[in-house]
Order: C-alpha cells, then sequence, then structure tokens
C-alpha cells in the first residue's frame, strides 16, 4: 500500500494524474494532494505535510505532469522495499556521481557517464520531439545511485519523517531530491529502478532561483562532497567537475552575479583542494570570457 503526495498547481492536469494512478497502480493506494497554485509554500514544506499525513509505509512523491506508462507498478515499488530492507530512496533517474561542482543531480546532461535512468521527456519550452531517455550500462533491473531526479521517487515514510525535507533551507521547488537523497545517502541505499517507465511532460528550468538554491544544498553537503559510486577514472571525473563548473559560471552571468562571486567561490574551492590548479586557471579563463561576451 502507497500513499502518494502531490504538490498541485494545475487541476487539470492533477485530474490526469489521478485517472492515471488509478489505472496503473495495481495495489491499494490514497492519494494526498495539496493546492499551491500560488505557490504560498515550497515543496519541501509540502513534501514534509504529506509524509505526516500519510497513512501508508511507503511514501511517493510525484509531479502532476506525469504519465505512468507501466501496469502495477505500485508491485515493483513494494517488491523492492521488500527485497531491500535498507532501501532509501528509488526513482527513475539518478546518477552514481555528484559533483563537488555546484549542480543539478547530473552534473553533465548528455553524458550518460554516471547516469541511470528510464523515462519518456517531453517538451514544453521547445518545439522538439519526445525522447525516451534510457541509461542501464549493466543491463540489470535496479542501479546503485547516490541522487535521484525529483519528478517521481518513492521512500519509506519512516524514513521522511526521521530526515524530513529541508523546509527551512529551501523555500521554492528546487534541490529538494539532492538534498533528501544527500541527507539519506551512507545510512539508506538509493536506487534506480528500471521496472518503470513514466513520461514527463516538462523538462526542468534552470532559473535563478534553482542556482541560488543548487549553490545553498553545496554548502551545507560540502563537507560530504564530491561522492561517487562508480568505477571511474579520475580524468573522467575531471571532466564531469569542469563541464559542471563551465555550466555554473554561465548561470551566474545570467543571473547577472558579480564577477567577483564567482572567482571567490572558485578561489575556496582550489584552497579545499577539491580543483587541481590547472582545471583552476581554466574555470578563470571561461569566467572572464564569459563575462565580457556578455557586455
Amino acid at each position: 500500500m502507497i500513499s502518494i503526495i502531490i504538490s498541485s498547481a494545475r487541476p487539470q492536469l492533477l485530474q490526469q494524474a489521478k485517472a492515471n494512478i488509478a489505472n496503473t497502480i495495481g495495489v491499494p493506494f490514497e492519494l494526498l494532494t495539496y493546492n499551491n497554485g500560488n505557490a504560498e509554500k515550497g515543496i519541501c514544506e509540502i513534501y514534509n505535510q504529506g509524509a505526516r499525513d500519510a497513512q501508508y509505509s511507503i511514501l511517493c512523491y510525484m509531479h502532476e505532469d506525469l504519465d505512468i506508462k507501466t501496469q502495477n507498478w505500485g508491485n515493483v515499488v513494494i517488491d523492492l522495499f521488500n527485497a531491500h530492507h535498507d532501501l532509501g530512496v528509488v526513482g527513475v533517474a539518478g546518477s552514481s556521481y555528484k559533483s563537488y561542482a555546484p549542480a543539478a543531480w547530473n552534473p553533465t546532461p548528455g553524458d550518460n557517464t554516471f547516469v541511470s535512468c528510464n523515462y519518456i521527456q517531453s517538451f514544453k519550452q521547445k518545439n522538439v520531439a519526445s525522447v525516451h531517455y534510457e541509461s542501464n550500462i549493466a543491463a540489470a533491473r535496479t542501479a546503485e545511485v547516490i541522487c535521484v531526479d525529483g519528478m517521481w521517487f518513492c521512500t519509506p515514510k519512516h524514513a521522511a519523517l526521521l530526515q524530513p525535507f529541508d523546509q527551512v533551507l529551501l523555500k521554492g521547488f528546487h534541490c529538494y531530491d539532492i538534498d533528501y537523497c544527500l541527507s539519506l545517502f551512507g545510512k539508506y541505499k538509493v536506487l534506480v529502478t528500471f521496472d518503470v517507465l513514466l513520461e514527463h511532460f516538462s523538462e526542468g528550468h534552470y532559473d535563478c532561483s534553482w542556482l541560488q538554491d543548487t549553490l545553498s544544498i553545496h554548502e551545507k553537503w560540502q563537507h560530504k562532497l564530491p561522492l561517487s559510486l562508480a568505477e571511474s577514472s579520475a580524468k573522467a571525473k575531471l571532466k564531469v567537475e569542469k563541464t559542471a563548473y563551465k555550466y555554473l559560471i554561465k548561470k551566474f552571468v545570467e543571473c547577472t552575479y558579480p564577477k567577483d562571486s564567482i572567482i571567490t567561490l572558485l578561489s575556496s574551492h582550489r584552497r579545499e583542494g577539491k580543483i587541481t590548479l590547472h582545471l583552476y586557471l581554466k574555470l578563470l579563463y571561461y569566467v572572464y570570457r564569459f563575462y565580457r561576451a556578455a557586455l
């Protein structure tokens, strides 16, 4: 039995999600929906409320703009928690490497070196065809990761109550998934399942509020980062960090952060020994190049 928790902003999408869940889940469930059309509450606050209100031991947090394709997916979820008593999170997309550079759950979109996923992505912000993203290097039914994408994930109620979403730090709609997974990592297992397929009707929106929340959670967890589960070379990890930092610099420019702010951040990471001198100098080059181009 599963408690499904949704922060809702669009009634029509919610009605579609309700029908989809009822037609596909295949197990007893309850649906806890919270009207947040005016964005009066952050998603962490709503998800914490959902955990307290839920009557079942497995919680499923999901966006309302999803269509789950897999029949009887509730049994897949229940079987996973029965098989893995130390399971803290299961999602459909995740990464086995979490960068030190402030970044999304997948710091290098388009590069699947560390990514495990199985979902269909549709696009609202651009007129392109939907894409089935599938990366299952080991050809297994699950993959262990460090963090998952928050569009859909399940967790035990006891874990969500013991380690609630950080509604003090995160008052908006970003980074709750990374932060929650990092709060459980080391105490619980985090998995991606390839046995549940869903379609997500909107892509992520990496705006300036995303940047601020990303900086906040990386400051919170910098003592643990970077984290890696994959047996990959130092060169591959360095490539991830370089790509993530490069994107971060672009976001600093787009959000009109002072140039000195990104230089200060990079310098502190260099002093902490998290980036090499060669990478540091290369990133400074990007800083001056991107800021000059923005003039």
